[in-house]
């Protein structure tokens, strides 16, 4: 198992899923946004149409036959957009994500199938790392300890009183 190559075809295998996930949402967002219109297609049409159809159409065809063919127009105009929103695909960079996905799963269950490496070559680079991020900084902390536990020769403190008698010497 490489790990460093383990590491690169899981950023790879990320990226394409983020690739293919926008791609989706917003194949998803079209196609909802034309089902939407369609929607509000169909209900104002049934609506205004609807009403001027049947004033239109009551007389010649009387109040049912004119009800029914304003409801079969609606009907139709709503059934139109729906098959275009049906008929929607998604763009090339979902299938190019896809593809991408589908190279870096493959990657992936080469570089894990590859045979062990022995358990020991991996001992010096985990106790380096022991070293490097836990020692030596706990080194580093005992010594400015040491350090900070000897005072510094501090002047002696100021009082108050001191400075005003040194200020009416000088006047």
């Amino acid at each position: 198992m490489d790990l460093p190559n383990l590491a690169r075809d899981l950023d790879k295998l990320a990226t394409a899923d983020a690739v293919v996930a926008d791609s989706y949402v917003r194949y998803a967002l079209r196609k909802g946004a034309l089902y939407l219109l369609a929607c509000l297609l169909a209900m104002t049409s049934l609506v205004l149409l609807g009403l001027a159809l049947y004033w239109l159409l009551e007389q010649s065809m009387g109040p049912i036959g004119a009800a029914a063919l304003i409801a079969i127009i609606g009907c139709l105009l709503a059934a139109i957009i729906a098959l275009a929103a049906m008929f929607q695909r998604p763009g090339r960079e979902f299938s190019m994500g896809l593809e991408n996905r589908r190279a870096s799963i493959a990657a992936l269950e080469q570089n894990v199938s590859a045979p062990l490496i022995n358990p020991a070559a991996y001992a010096y680079p985990a106790t380096e790392a022991l070293i490097t991020s836990v020692i030596l900084p706990l080194m580093g902390a005992l010594i400015r300890s040491l350090k900070s536990s000897h005072p510094k020769t501090a002047e002696k403190p100021v009082a108050l009183n001191e400075i005003d008698a040194v200020d009416d010497t000088k006047e």
